[in-house]
């Protein structure tokens, strides 16, 4: 009966870890004052029931309209080779700010440059509002985790436009996440966006081969004259 019991808790410790596995990407928006707004893939509050895409609607605090984007696995890019991309629209009836974070996890492997880039302006002659952009990734493969910045961007003053790249050196399975923050002076309506993909780099073996190639093929010229 007690080896029966062990077996069990054992198989329900095994399937704990391969739901954590499996978590899907997920988006969070804060204000700094209000609880946690967070919403999963094909979960509740996500308007577009498609996996790898989240699309939030929502108000809090003095943003009246918020509305965001986010794209990911298996709709845009793969395990291996990662794109992730987040779109905001924002309105406030004060100064403020507004954090959204876009998480997801199970990647690689994956060897290359990652390349982000952060896009944003002003609508309806909006506040000084400013931007910025990070990347992380983590190891531990834990959604939302900063373990390891990759590359950050601001922050800037809207309208603005810049990019900044990093190296991905992480062990399979890792997450990457996306962090875009705003800090409005006052009223302000905004559109901007966070994305990043990876430029892919030969493993060193495969240089190496390429490499010998050309040398053995060199000899043999030489040989033939």
């Amino acid at each position: 009966m007690k080896k029966g019991v062990r077996i069990l808790l054992a198989a329900l410790l095994v399937l704990g870890c391969c739901d954590r596995a499996r978590a899907a990407a997920t988006v969070t928006i804060w204000d700094g004052v209000n609880p946690l707004i967070s919403v999963t893939d094909d979960g509740p509050g996500d308007s577009f029931l498609t996996p790898g895409a989240v699309y939030v609607r929502t108000n809090v605090g003095v943003w009246f309209l918020s509305i965001s984007s986010a794209i990911t696995k298996p709709l845009f890019g793969s395990a291996t080779q990662p794109v992730m991309d987040l779109l905001i629209q924002a309105n406030s009836s004060a100064a403020g700010t507004l954090t959204f974070t876009f998480s997801d996890n199970n990647f690689g492997p994956a060897n290359g440059i990652l390349n982000a880039k952060a896009d944003g302006h002003l609508v309806d002659g909006g506040a000084t509002t400013t931007l910025q952009y990070d990347v992380y990734g983590d190891p531990g493969n834990a959604l939302g985790a900063t373990s390891i910045h990759i590359a950050g961007i601001g922050p800037s003053a809207m309208p603005l436009f810049a990019t900044d790249s990093g190296g991905l050196p992480l062990a399979s399975p890792f997450s990457l996440t996306q962090i875009l923050t705003f800090r409005a002076d006052g009223a302000t309506g905004f559109s901007a966006d966070g994305s990043f993909s990876v430029t892919p780099v030969p493993e060193p073996g495969i240089l190496g081969l390429g490499c010998l190639g050309l040398f053995i093929g060199g000899l043999r010229v030489l040989r033939r004259k």
